[in-house]
């Protein structure tokens, strides 16, 4: 993984499948559809995500910096502290 360029797809989903993690039980979590973890993880669409990244990076044993070096803003990070899986 490079630092300057996070995670891509294939990464993220391979440290899932690693970590026994689902789509869905990081929906679940988050309180939105599997389609919509989907589209943060594969970058489809004009949403990034902001809200449901922490969740997905706390699932995965991940900071959200980590995985996508272009989230900007602490608040946005903060929005998973002990509500995550």
């Amino acid at each position: 993984m490079d630092k300057t360029k996070g995670m891509t797809p294939r990464e993220i989903r391979a440290e899932m499948v690693l970590h026994g993690v689902k789509m869905v039980d990081i929906a679940r979590a988050a309180g939105v559809t599997p389609g919509m973890i989907h589209q943060v993880v594969y970058s489809i669409g004009r949403n990034k995500g902001f809200r449901v990244r922490p969740y997905i990076a706390k699932a995965i044993g991940k900071t959200v910096e980590e995985i996508w070096p272009d989230n900007i803003t602490e608040k946005q990070s903060e929005t998973c502290s002990s509500a995550c899986l």
